[in-house]
Order: structure tokens, then C-alpha cells, then sequence
């Protein structure tokens, strides 16, 4: 148990950005600091530090507290296990009354494999520096290999031995069960042997620095051995979720602003030989999304290490794709052939392969352009299915902006016009969009691929967009604003509750309700003779309304009233958003609908732009946060209403 006084101590000594900060890339934002969530996916950084307060707060998931409930939800650390490590890393000293029951039993599956693990971690690297076996073969071979001793610690390397239970024995004289031991992949389940015998060993860390799993490298040649076998799956070890040497690497990555990625072990180890710090492998699996999410907490750039194997390279393809896809800047270096990053390491200076790859980093799009147009020749057809692969990279990037420059880049680049490629990127990007719509709503897609394709039409500023919606509103208003509605919902017993209503009222009411008024001041204007007259007479009356309006106002209601909205001619055939006087009611009401919630969406978007200017010229910390909370409950509002948006067009 330790003391309350040294919890007071230890409390006193923490600096909560050091402890969020090896974990995380964090950015001054006034007296606070700001990163991307390490608790759920996010492209814009909500994760809030206080070091004046000392917690964190992240207004995405809410997820908030101090270090040490930083420790135990990241982590997954007990309490008395983060204050012990938050102690060590401040330089506190501590004295613990009686140890606590739940650290020294490991009573949870969890610290159970931690536990074990460490144990196992311990005895590989005894067997590599402390037995003969160990250092004929494994140390041996490590230096053979040009590893250091202090890296071959570093990165805390070992040795299993021949004897087929090893292992399992000391472990089992040690007091460990042997459905421990199988369940955390150290011994095979059914013959009770070592999983990992005749290997040296490369522990697997957790991004904190604890072992979690392990990866065995057989040394022999005989073809029918796996050159590598991995632990398994755990409690703690979940191989799509983990970078080997990460947790030796996120500093660097942070500090360098970017994070260097290559295949294997060995080539991690060799770079930080070499003073290339910053650099961290897929743990021998493919690369996956939540790697990549993992990597965009230190840094937004990644640079991939490639050896000379075409034929690998081109199988590789798909983790630029994903990198691109999470808004991540992606660079390549392409080591000479027979090269890979180890062996390039061994053979020359640090110095040497530092230069090495800054001379050699090239952009995603050359890198590809090199690879698929030496392999295309002359053949104009193969050419331009070269040219689809890389605008198909380019689709993959969120970021339109960063798109249209790259689209632009590339036209330049191989002598295409602009316009052809942004029609082809175009397309692609509708295909993306219409795998994650139902089949019945994938004319939406093409319906407004029709409108966008109309020279005439053109984007309009948010500005713009807001007046149109405005004018859609008072289009409902004059034309239909008499019309009586049904609505259809179910009350908490499931029984179905009609309620009837004029579009007028169902207008006025629901801008009223978000205190919502017209910013164009005609259009005010109008809104208000239309709302004042059915406060008088119960209903709109077109004409009465026309006659009490000031000249210059009666003809804007007018052409609002006969204005040409631009509708596809196809848009007749599937039945949404024509609005003539004898459509259907399911229509009109879809119709309303559709005209206030635009409005709202628009609204709310003009608030939130707003909020971001602010926000760069506010000074103030908590005003700073109170506007970074106004921010994100109006993103879930807009989330909500572009739902029910869905099946309208819209210009995004």
C-alpha cells in the first residue's frame, strides 16, 4: 500500500504534459496544449492538456481525468502500478506500508500476461549474455549482424535454447501454471513444449515500454522451418494495434516531425544503430488502419523505406493508399538494389545514411510514376492505366484542397491536362462515395454528377449557398405555406401519433425554436409581412402579401416564387425534390424538410468558421476552450442534420 503522503508527493512532482506528451504530439494552444485523442479515431485534434490544472480533457469522447487515470486508460496500468511508474519518472521515493494484494497476485488476465511476459523477457536475455548456448549462437550471431552490445540490450534481444522444454521448466519451478504459459503463446498447448526453442528472440513493446509479445527468428536454413514464429494473440498483444519500437521511437518522431517506416526488426534496430531514431516497423504484418492512427498521433508525416524488390514495392502499394486515406503525407526512399535499410546501415556511416535519405525522400506520386511507368514502356494504354493507379492514390487523400493541388502537380508533371484527370479523380471519388450508400440511393450520386458536369453551375461560396436557402425557405412560404401537412411519429408505447400542420407554421415554428433569423435583409423583410399575416388572418395569402410589400420587395418575392431551380430532368423520374402544386404530400413534406434542414446545416457551418477565425485570435485559455466546446456540440448537431440530409443534393 503506498502512503497517502507520497501520493501527495508524487501528485505534487507530476508534469502532466511529460506524461500525455510520450505518448502523444501535443501543440501549444495557449496555456494549454492540443492533440489528436489516443482514446477514439479523430482527423481534428480535440484532446486537451491543462498543465496549469494538471488533467486532460478531449471534447470528442469526453474522456478526461489526471495522470494517473491517463496511465491506467492508456496503458492499462493498475492504480498503485501508475503511481509507482509516475514516481520513477519524477524521482520520488516512495515507501509502501504492506504491498497491495491485487500487484502481487496479478489477479486480472491482463496484468497476469504483463506479469508473465516480463518474466519470460528476463529469462531470453539471461540465456542470450548468461549461458554458452546463448552467446555461441545468439550473441554471435548478433554481432556477425554489426549490433552493439548496449543495442542488443536496448532493444532487450535473447536467446531460446535447443532443450524443447527449457522454459517451460524454469517457468513451471517458478510457480507459473502451465494454462498460463499456453494461453500467453510461451508453450504449445498440446505437447507443453517451448513455443519459441532453438530462436533468438525480439521482444514485442508496448508504446509505455512493457513486453507484450515475443517474435522468434529461427537461424538454421532448412527450408521446412518457419523462419519466424510470433506469439499469439492476448489478453495484452494484439499484433494490428502495436509498431515495433515505438516506444523507444515516439520522441524522436515527435521532435523530427515525421516517422520513418520499413519492414523487419532488424532494420529498426539497425537504423537506431546508425542515430536514425525516428523510424518503427510493422511487426511483421501488413499495414493496418489502426497503425497508421497510431503513427498520426506523433506525426502527420511518414516516410516508407523500401528495398530494391520491385515486385515487393508494387505489393506495398496499398499501404500508401491507407496512409493517404488518414491525411497522412507520404514519402518514399528506395534503397539500390540487393539494399535494404539494415544491410545499407551496416555499410555506411551514420552520417552517410542520413544524407542517403534526405537526398532520396520523394513524393508519393513520383515514386509511383516511377515504378508503373518503367514498367508500362512505351504502351500508351498501359501508360494511362499508370496514370489511373496514381489518381486513384491521389482520391484517397481527404483533404480536397491538398487533392486539387496534387491533381494540378501531376499535370504539370506528365504533360496531362487538368481537367481530364480532375474528371477522372471525380469519378473515382463517386464510386467511394456510393459503396457507403444503399443500392437505391446511388442515383443521388449520379443525378449530381449530371448537375456538377453543366459548365453553367458553378460552386458557390458558403455566403451564397446561405441566400439560396434563405430563398428556398421563403419559396416554401409563399407557394405552400397554406398547405396542411401530416406528420407521422410513434410514442413511447408504439402506438402511431398523426399530427397536422400548415407549412407556415411548421416553418416559423422550427426556426424560432434555434432562434434562427433571415441574414439577408430583404428576404427578413418578406419573412416577417409573411409571418405577421398569418398572426392576422391565419394563412398566408399570396396576393395580399404582394400588396402590402414595398414595390422593390413585392418583385424579389415574385421571382423567388417563379424562380428556375435548376432541377435535373431526372429528378422527375425518381420523384424527390420536384415541387409542383399537385405533388403528393410525402413530397411536400420531404421538400420542407429538406429546405429548413439545409438552412440549419448552413447555419451552423457559417458558426463553426467562425468559431475556428476566433479561435486563432483569441488569447485567453478558457475562452479558448469554451469555444472549442461550442465547436464540437455544433459538429454533432451537423452530423445529425447531414443524416437526414442524405438524400438530398447538396454543393459541398
Amino acid at each position: 500500500m503506498i502512503r497517502r503522503e507520497d501520493i501527495l508527493r508524487i501528485m505534487d512532482a507530476v508534469r502532466i504534459e511529460d506524461v500525455v506528451g510520450e505518448f502523444l504530439q501535443l501543440k501549444k494552444r495557449g496555456s494549454n496544449l492540443i492533440g489528436l485523442c489516443p482514446f477514439h479515431n479523430e482527423k481534428t485534434p480535440s484532446f486537451n492538456v491543462s498543465p496549469s490544472l494538471g488533467i486532460y480533457k478531449c471534447f470528442g469522447c469526453g474522456k478526461a481525468g489526471n495522470s494517473v487515470n491517463f496511465l491506467m486508460e492508456y496503458e492499462h496500468y493498475t492504480y498503485p502500478e501508475a503511481l509507482r511508474k509516475l514516481a520513477k519518472q519524477f524521482g520520488v521515493d516512495i515507501v509502501e506500508d504492506e504491498p497491495d494484494a491485487d500487484y502481487l497476485e496479478k489477479k486480472s488476465e491482463e496484468e497476469q500476461s504483463y506479469f508473465v511476459h516480463e518474466f519470460a523477457g528476463k529469462w531470453f536475455t539471461n540465456q542470450l549474455w548468461e549461458s554458452k548456448e546463448g552467446m555461441s549462437v545468439g550473441l554471435s550471431y548478433f554481432r556477425e549482424r554489426g549490433l552493439s552490445d548496449s543495442i542488443v540490450k536496448k532493444f532487450g534481444l535473447g536467446y531460446s535454447p535447443q532443450q524443447y522444454d527449457a522454459f517451460a521448466k524454469f517457468a513451471k519451478s517458478e510457480g507459473f501454471d502451465q494454462d498460463v504459459l499456453a494461453k500467453n503463446g510461451l508453450i504449445n498447448i498440446e505437447s507443453g513444449n517451448d513455443r519459441f526453442r532453438d530462436r533468438i528472440i525480439f521482444p514485442i513493446f508496448s508504446t509505455g515500454g512493457r513486453i507484450i509479445a515475443f517474435a522468434g527468428r529461427t537461424l538454421r536454413s532448412d527450408a521446412k522451418i518457419a523462419k519466424y514464429v510470433n506469439s499469439p494473440e492476448t489478453a495484452i498483444y494484439h499484433k494490428s494495434n502495436i509498431l515495433y519500437g515505438l516506444h523507444l521511437a515516439k520522441n524522436a518522431i515527435i521532435s523530427n516531425d515525421e516517422c520513418y517506416l520499413v519492414e523487419g526488426y532488424m532494420d529498426v534496430i539497425a537504423m537506431v544503430q546508425a542515430g536514425i531514431n525516428n523510424v518503427v516497423a510493422s511487426s511483421g504484418t501488413s499495414l493496418t488502419a489502426e497503425q497508421i492512427r497510431l503513427i498520426r498521433r506523433y506525426s502527420a508525416k511518414v516516410c516508407i523505406l523500401y528495398d530494391g524488390d520491385v515486385a515487393g514495392i508494387k505489393a506495398s502499394f496499398r499501404a500508401i493508399d491507407m496512409l493517404l486515406a488518414e491525411g497522412l503525407t507520404v514519402r518514399v526512399v528506395l534503397f539500390p538494389d540487393g539494399d535494404d535499410p539494415d544491410s545499407y546501415a551496416r555499410k555506411h556511416s551514420a552520417k552517410a545514411l542520413q544524407n542517403f535519405l534526405d537526398e532520396n525522400k520523394k513524393t508519393f506520386v513520383i515514386f509511383k510514376a516511377g515504378i508503373l511507368f518503367a514498367e508500362a514502356g512505351d504502351d500508351p494504354l498501359r501508360r494511362a492505366e499508370a496514370m489511373k493507379d496514381i489518381v486513384h492514390s491521389i482520391a484517397e487523400i481527404p483533404d480536397g484542397i491538398v487533392r486539387s493541388l496534387l491533381v494540378t502537380d501531376c499535370s504539370r508533371l506528365f504533360q496531362l491536362e487538368e481537367k481530364v484527370l480532375m474528371t477522372e479523380m471525380n469519378k473515382m471519388l463517386r464510386s467511394k462515395v456510393k459503396k457507403q450508400l444503399r443500392p437505391d440511393e446511388h442515383h443521388i450520386i449520379d443525378d449530381y454528377a449530371e448537375e456538377t458536369q453543366k459548365p453553367e453551375q458553378e460552386n458557390l461560396s458558403l455566403s451564397d449557398r446561405v441566400e439560396e436557402a434563405e430563398r428556398n425557405i421563403l419559396r416554401m412560404l409563399l407557394q405552400f405555406g397554406n398547405k396542411l401537412i401530416k406528420f407521422s411519429r410513434t410514442d413511447e408505447l408504439g402506438m402511431e401519433i398523426i399530427t397536422e400542420s400548415r407549412v407556415s407554421d411548421y416553418i416559423f415554428d422550427e426556426l424560432k425554436a434555434d432562434k434562427l433569423e433571415l441574414s439577408n435583409s430583404q428576404y427578413a423583410a418578406i419573412f416577417d409581412v409573411c409571418q405577421n399575416q398569418v398572426k392576422t388572418d391565419g394563412q398566408t395569402n399570396v396576393n395580399r402579401i404582394l400588396n402590402m410589400l414595398e414595390p422593390g420587395l413585392s418583385n424579389v418575392a415574385a421571382s423567388i416564387m417563379n424562380a428556375d431551380h435548376a432541377l435535373s430532368p431526372n429528378w422527375d423520374k425518381h420523384g424527390i425534390y420536384i415541387m409542383h402544386t399537385d405533388n403528393s404530400m410525402p413530397i411536400l413534406i420531404q421538400e420542407m424538410e429538406s429546405a429548413v434542414l439545409e438552412y440549419k446545416h448552413l447555419v451552423i457551418v457559417r458558426r463553426m468558421d467562425d468559431i475556428m477565425l476566433q479561435m486563432k485570435d483569441e488569447p485567453n485559455a478558457d475562452n479558448q476552450m469554451v469555444l472549442l466546446n461550442e465547436y464540437q456540440v455544433l459538429k454533432i448537431i451537423d452530423v445529425e442534420i447531414e443524416k437526414r440530409l442524405r438524400q438530398r443534393v447538396i454543393n459541398k
